[in-house]
């Protein structure tokens, strides 16, 4: 029984407005009683989020109680680092925390009769000592490391398993894996069991594809606590596994093979025989097809004979039994009577053996399944406890093994020494692992000392949620939970001599009278109360709005009627973006045009004489989920101007913004892709029109420039950027990427492209505001991914592009604009305006498993096609669909109840009728149960009469003043002066930094020609290790030996080289040690070189500055300056030589000619000699001054 008295019934419901409050307001008083544990069932618009920070506040706050000795005193509130709350959502979180803050904020200041009006409301004592304990809060709060306890179930979970390590078996620096990665490794397990298990595989191939079979391994995983038995079981015992399946599938102990032999052979083959053979001469030419066809198999070998002949004479291909008149007619049965019955029970027989073969093929089936998953989704877990990862689903499952472990007493005892009060919100949402969790946080509130050793003041747990709302079944949510708990926690606190209530809160803040009175009407029907009676209700409790006499309406419109012969075509080719909804032939863009023209009608206008215009921020659009009627809608109203927030969750790389960025990154990691490169420079980021890129791939408008014969775009590119504006912008932005591409991070190239580059600018202008969102979500997943990975761009990409991120826009009221969501998105929001357009669309197919019960395990039931389910599976899936149906009325629930003051239902209509069970159906059965409800004509293009319940308004009309929202500008005094006439000046861009110049890729350099090679198989010739591992250890070993010899004496230098070639750690024969030593020492004694090894020359010497514009980071591997002369060269090891300096490859020239441009400011009036010199041989080329000059300018 409730403690609390009832304080509202529908046979004494309060009439005004200020009855319906006091009586709201003393039910909310009692359930936020800091000395009551309480679990609260509050309907939409009930102020639950408001019940919630008054719970808050009174358990800080001091209270008057009665001691054993019935004393009066006043016993100071719990601290707040002995509350923990537990929301569902982090915005929850965040929301709460902010609103506690600002109340606690404001009591600072307050004055103290305010203040103490405050106190009063929340039923504290007004006294000094309790005003000045309520300032002093705030503080408190801020001074909590962390702030105050209001945090989300996995994020509790997180901190509680980074504090208990040890007891919960977890690595102590676990890193909490994204779920792109846990995708990835999922993916990457499932292909190495494949690839383990070929039999296996194979037996599952045949009915699933890859793709399909991934998302049943991964849906395994996200129910890893009901698999997890079941896998543990299968590892040791697999064959009690396969037992268990034959006995829920009702398969018995035969194997495949022995039922298949038994459909050839019928237990009265002879009678059939003789039947048929006598009926033959009766029958008719129809019949005797069969007959004919059942004689000649009867006549083959058992062995020899094919069963589906055999079930095609006597099945139809339904499945059915073939009705015997059409084998064997009257005549015949008259002639042989004995032969109809016997060929019904041999049909009825095949029937039976057709369901055991199903039976017995889901058996196999799901044990292939099971012999793949378990080891996969084993190696999967194996791999992240080696890495150290975590996933979400883990931090539940842990923490309720941590809790539940019988050696976690200590764990339990740590918790029970820091935790006073536990709130929970939105408990219709939690899953059956997170009561578990609440259940062992409070297992010591109520039991012995536990409920007493904190004073006067017991301990609590608070529950709010609202059944009628639990819409998340998909994300693990159990409503039925809701009850069982609500029932463990009653018994925990009564058996402990406490104080429960379990109230209802019934009275809406937000919705008028209509609206209310059209939600009571469609779930007073049985259809639509299917979901959301709670045990043992026959009715759910009506709703009570606190808003009478404020009006309100509420329109059902007929549905848009199908017209013949029309499609959803649009008519267009695919290479024109749609503007438009062309044609408006299908019903459903028929609607989409309508409903856009009747919402442009209405912003700006009174819904009822007295109130305020509605504005487009005051009008939500709710969707069950995304849709092509979505788009279409859409886009109609864009092409009216009404401004709309898409706030529909996509995938963050469906977005065209970050298409477009993506695309950059792939043509920055491979520029020879002319197709990936166009798209970029046509996009908003490159900024070409199309005409510019035509002009740009064409010479002269007429050849092309492009393909086999020409040069790639890149190329193109770079010759001919400074012809035009717009090529030589993309120019400079691709070029100063590309040459950052391997040095700086996924994040810092994206950030350079979007800031310095003005590429959010570009992307805002051409796709508007609703970019920025995506655009800044892409970043974070940058970020994200460096703090996971290496910072590999590559990798980045990959790992995008297996990713699920979503991106949303946060669903504020005040955006300005028409928002589009789905009623997920909508919990907790609230709009003038609800318009509900689809109301017709079937709900999406249910889970990919059919769980049953099977003793200590649940067993999961994969059924691929429906076709191959049994009696069995077709009640579970029956079970599940029911499940689906409640779930789907209790999301209908939601949305209705999102409307303040208007709700708008309609719908397209289809070739077939809606069912009954449609949102649509069952809100037109709640109409005709209002006797006040009218129907009136509709003029929006299509046949029918809208429903319409309307109140009008009795309160005094709304004040309201065009421009009002608007603040004035203020006026400013003369004395301050006035600013200036500014104009905006795009600050000039600076190049930034590129990465060293390295001869293998200095920029632009390679599209160039490619210096020359020594030929592979030449150098592999007798060597054990790869050629490019050996050519980098041949050339470092050179480099070294040329900076360490100069400084040797020249009698020694032959001797120190082979000496330190000889080191076994290098492992170079003797001739390749004499070989190497003599190149170094001809290098050494080169004439030409003479000048850079004498004294006073430096090695590996750093060159920066400034050549041309651009940046110059490198070093040169010997330099001397002296005498109004600078000598630089640079080694060049395992490389044909090229002894003419014109033939020189482009990219050692460029390299030089920057050395020598930075050198030449640096050192103005010396003489720069630059050569290059080839260890084979050796040999020194010479770069004349005018070569270098030449490559200057080409760059």
């Amino acid at each position: 029984m409730n403690d609390m008295p009832p304080v509202m019934h529908p046979v004494s419901r309060p009439v005004t407005r200020d009855e319906v409050i006091a009586a709201a307001d003393r039910t909310q008083r009692q359930a936020s009683d800091p000395c009551a544990s309480v679990f609260v069932s509050a309907s939409a618009g009930s102020g639950k989020t408001k019940l919630l920070i008054d719970r808050l506040l009174r358990l800080m706050l001091p209270l008057y109680v009665q001691t054993e000795d019935g004393d009066t005193i006043l016993a100071d509130g719990a601290h707040p680092s002995r509350i923990l709350c537990l929301t569902y959502t982090k915005a929850a979180a965040a929301e709460m925390a902010n609103r506690l803050q600002q109340k606690l904020g404001s009591w600072v200041s307050l004055p103290d009769a305010a203040l103490g009006a405050e106190l009063e409301s929340l039923d504290v004592p007004n006294t000094d000592e309790t005003r000045a304990q309520a300032r002093a809060l705030f503080l408190c709060v801020l001074d909590l490391p962390g702030g105050l306890r209001i945090e989300t179930i996995h994020a509790f979970c997180q901190s509680l398993l980074r504090r208990f390590p040890l007891e919960a078996s977890v690595d102590p620096h676990f890193t909490l894996m994204e779920e792109t990665d846990t995708t990835l490794a999922l993916r990457e397990a499932m292909e190495d069991g494949l690839a383990r298990a070929p039999e296996l595989a194979a037996d599952v191939a045949g009915t699933v594809g890859l793709d399909d079979f991934f998302r049943r391994i991964r849906t395994l995983n996200m129910e890893e606590s009901r698999a997890r038995p079941l896998l543990e079981r299968w590892v040791t015992l697999p064959d009690s596994v396969v037992s268990a399946y034959r006995k829920a599938l009702k398969a018995g102990q035969q194997s495949l093979e022995d039922l298949e032999s038994l459909a050839c052979q019928p237990p009265k083959e002879e009678d059939l025989r003789t039947g048929l053979r006598d009926a033959l001469g009766s029958v008719t030419a129809s019949g005797r097809v069969f007959v004919d066809q059942m004689l000649g198999w009867l006549g083959t070998e058992p062995a020899k004979r094919v069963p589906t002949v055999w079930a095609q004479c006597l099945l139809t291909k339904d499945g059915g039994p073939r009705k015997v008149n059409g084998i064997v007619g009257k005549a015949a049965q008259t002639a042989v009577p004995w032969i109809a019955p016997l060929l019904e029970e041999e049909a009825q027989r095949l029937l039976d053996l057709q369901t055991s073969l199903k039976s017995l093929r889901l058996v196999l089936l799901n044990r292939a399944l099971l012999g793949l998953a378990a080891p996969m989704l084993t190696a999967f877990q194996d791999g992240k406890s080696a890495r150290g990862l975590v996933d979400y689903n883990d931090l539940i499952q842990e923490t309720r093994n941590l809790l539940r472990d019988p050696g976690a007493a200590w764990v339990l005892y740590k918790l029970d020494g820091g935790i006073d009060h536990l709130l929970l919100d939105e408990v219709q949402d939690n899953s059956g692992l997170q009561w578990e969790i609440a259940g062992a946080l409070t297992s010591e509130f109520f039991a012995g000392e536990g409920a007493w050793d904190m004073g006067p003041r017991p301990r609590t747990i608070f529950a709010v949620g609202d059944y009628k709302q639990s819409i998340y079944g998909f994300q693990g949510a159990q409503p039925e939970e809701f009850h069982r708990w609500r029932t463990e926690f009653a018994d925990r606190v009564r058996n402990a001599g406490l104080l429960w209530r379990d109230p209802e809160l019934n009275v809406s803040f937000r919705s008028v009278p209509p609206v209310l009175s059209f939600v009571d009407a469609v779930f007073s029907q049985t259809l639509a109360a299917h979901g959301l009676l709670q045990e043992g209700e026959k009715t759910l409790r009506p709703h009570v709005s606190a808003r009478p006499g404020q009006g309100g309406r509420v329109e059902l419109w007929p549905l848009v009627p199908v017209v013949q012969g029309e499609d959803d075509d649009e008519g267009l080719t695919p290479w024109r973006a749609p503007s438009a909804n062309t044609g408006q032939r299908s019903a459903p863009q028929r609607l989409a045009e309508a409903l856009a023209e009747w919402i442009d009608r209405q912003i700006g206008r009174p819904p009822q004489p007295g109130q305020a215009p509605l504005t487009a921020g005051d009008v939500l659009i709710l969707v069950p989920r995304r849709s092509p009627f979505l788009r279409s809608l859409i886009r109609a109203l864009k092409s009216r101007n009404v401004p709309v927030a898409t706030l529909v969750r996509v995938g963050l790389t469906q977005q065209v913004a970050v298409r477009d960025l993506m695309t950059l990154c792939a043509a920055l990691l491979l520029p020879q892709d002319d197709l990936t490169l166009a798209s970029v420079l046509t996009s908003p980021v490159g900024g070409l029109t199309d005409d510019s890129l035509m002009a740009l791939a064409t010479r002269n408008g007429t050849a092309h420039a492009l393909g086999p014969k020409g040069q790639p775009l890149w190329t193109v590119l770079r010759d001919r950027h400074r012809e035009r504006e717009d090529w030589r912008a993309a120019w400079e932005m691709l070029s100063t990427l590309y040459a950052r591409v391997d040095y700086a991070s996924p994040y810092r190239l994206l950030a350079e492209t979007l800031g310095q580059h003005g590429g959010r600018t570009r992307l805002l202008r051409r796709l508007g505001p609703e970019a920025a969102e995506p655009v800044d979500e892409l970043l974070t997943a940058a970020l994200r991914y460096e703090g996971l990975h290496p910072p590999s761009l590559q990798g980045f990409l990959h790992w995008l592009e297996a990713s699920e991120i979503t991106s949303k826009r946060e669903a504020e009221s005040d955006l300005g604009a028409v928002r589009v969501m789905t009623v997920h998105g909508s919990k907790g929001l609230q709009a003038r305006l609800v318009v509900m357009p689809d109301t017709t669309s079937k709900p999406p197919p249910g889970s990919d498993f059919l769980w049953e019960e099977a003793g200590a395990f649940e067993l999961p039931l994969w059924v691929p096609k429906k076709g191959m389910g049994t009696e069995v599976t077709a009640a579970l899936s029956e079970r599940d669909s029911e499940k689906a149906r409640a779930e789907s009325n209790r999301l209908l629930y939601v949305a209705l109840t999102r409307a303040s003051d208007w709700l708008v239902i309609c719908g397209a209509g289809a070739k077939r009728e809606p069912d009954d069970k449609s949102w649509y159906r069952q809100c037109e059965a709640g109409f005709k149960q209002l006797a006040n409800a009218r129907s009136e004509p509709m003029d929006l293009g299509w046949e029918g009469e809208r429903f319409v319940l309307e109140e009008d308004r009795t309160l005094a009309p709304v004040s309201f003043r065009p421009g009002a929202a608007e603040a004035p500008c203020a006026t400013l005094p003369d004395w301050m002066g006035r600013a200036p006439d500014w104009k905006p000046f795009i600050a000039q861009r600076e190049d930034a930094l590129t990465r060293p110049l390295a001869p293998s890729r200095p920029d632009g350099a390679e599209f160039g020609e490619l210096p020359a090679a020594r030929s592979p198989l030449e150098l592999l010739a007798g060597r054990p290790t790869p050629v490019r591992e050996q050519a980098m250890r041949r050339g470092t070993m050179i480099h070294r030996l040329l900076q360490l010899l100069p400084e040797t004496p020249v009698a020694e230098r032959e001797a120190v080289a082979v000496r330190w070639l000889s080191r076994r750690a290098l492992g170079l024969t003797e001739p390749e040690i004499h070989r190497l030593a003599g190149q170094v020492l001809g290098v050494l004694s080169h004439p030409d070189l003479a000048p850079l090894f004498a004294p006073g020359s430096r090695a590996e010497q750093p060159i920066s500055g400034v050549s041309d514009g651009r940046v110059v980071l490198g070093q040169v591997d010997r330099l001397r300056i002296g005498d109004g002369q600078i000598w630089i060269c640079d080694y060049k090891t395992n490389r044909n030589p090229q002894l003419r300096a014109d033939r020189t490859p482009v990219v050692y020239l460029r390299q030089m000619a920057a050395y020598r441009a930075v050198l030449e400011q640096l050192h103005p009036g010396y003489d720069i000699h630059c050569s290059l010199v080839w260890t084979e041989g050796p040999a020194v080329v010479t770069l004349p001054a005018s070569l270098l000059d030449q490559a200057l300018q080409r760059s």
